[in-house]
């Protein structure tokens, strides 16, 4: 199963691409300046690369919703890290145009389906930002054991020190 698929914007298609991208911002916002609609229009034409990605949940699948868009959100991670893999940049734009009706029509996507973002392709110019060392504790947490009964860190009754999950990750 494959709840997700791609769709590709090729280069002699990518002129009518801006034109639906371009009409898609006037739709959020008609006083959008002829920058902002220049920047939509490029969004359409500057990637050497241009895909859509789609996630297509299956109904009536033994496999639930949730993992079905736990996959898909996986084939999106894994497309990304195949292209940087090769020495590619790549980069998902998603935002408020993945949700606007008329566009998400114009590119394909069916009823049912959802419009994930953009992957725009191709060479590095410059090397990205460096990351952060350490992940905030917002998005990578340590679980104590503290909510099981008698798990409060102390020790075994056969004198045999209690581990606690966190210390079994941890490796020491």
């Amino acid at each position: 199963m494959h709840p997700w698929r791609v769709i590709e914007f090729r280069p002699q298609n990518r002129e009518a691409l801006a034109w639906c991208f371009e009409q898609e911002k006037l739709r959020r916002d008609p006083l959008a300046s002829p920058t902002d609609l220049r920047r939509a229009r490029e969004h359409a034409t500057r990637p050497p690369l241009l895909l859509g990605f789609v996630v297509s949940p299956r109904e009536r699948s033994k496999i639930p919703a949730r993992e079905q868009w736990l996959g898909a959100g996986a084939a999106l991670g894994n497309l990304l890290a195949a292209a940087h893999q090769l020495g590619y940049g790549a980069i998902v734009l998603s935002g408020e145009r993945c949700f606007d009706e008329t566009l998400v029509r114009q590119v394909g996507v069916q009823p049912g389906e959802y419009l994930a973002g953009f992957i725009s392709m191709g060479t590095i110019r410059e090397a990205p930002p460096q990351a952060r060392e350490t992940l905030s504790q917002d998005v990578w947490s340590c679980w104590q054991g503290d909510l099981l009964p008698g798990a409060a860190g102390e020790a075994s009754g056969d004198g045999d020190q209690s581990i606690r999950p966190s210390e079994r990750v941890r490796g020491s």
